[in-house]
């Protein structure tokens, strides 16, 4: 495999990924690139009338509540003005949904107890947060957990 970077000043930054075939090789470079692009980023959310401009690599999960999407610091927990669903599409390959009202930064999970039936919890590195996960997303965060943290 070659690496070749080219210097552009005009124009938009670009990166191509040239392959003979889309392997899970090539699914990791494209998760590693969108990871490290997009890790950097910040999204407005909202305490009351205040705008916080948060590093989205300091977000633990967001979830569904009273109708809102709240997402979780270490320390606080902001409104966020988007929907799940819109979260998926915007945030780095590190986060994952895990449950129909809950997605998780896989970076910052610290623990997983799971029950033999039903839902499992999810403990937070540096914090005492939890959020639960739905045993039908269970094996799909395992898949991420070992494609991001371990590879």
């Amino acid at each position: 495999m070659k690496i070749r970077v080219e210097i552009c000043d005009d124009g938009e930054e670009e990166i191509i990924i040239r392959c003979k075939s889309y392997d899970e090789k090539v699914g990791r470079i494209e998760s590693a690139i969108e990871g490290i692009t997009k890790g950097r980023r910040t999204l407005a959310l909202y305490i009351g009338n205040s705008e916080f401009f948060v590093p989205v690599s300091d977000i633990l999960y967001f979830e569904t509540c009273d109708g809102k999407i709240c997402a979780h610091t270490r320390d606080n927990a902001f409104v966020a003005p988007y929907k799940l669903f819109e979260l998926e599409n915007i945030l780095p390959a590190s986060f994952i949904r895990i449950s129909k009202s809950c997605i998780a930064n896989v970076m910052r999970i610290g623990s997983i107890s799971r029950e033999l039936v039903g839902n499992g919890e999810i403990s937070f590195l540096g914090c005492d947060k939890k959020t639960y996960f739905s045993r039908a997303y269970y094996k799909a965060l395992r898949e991420k957990i070992d494609e991001i943290r371990f590879s």
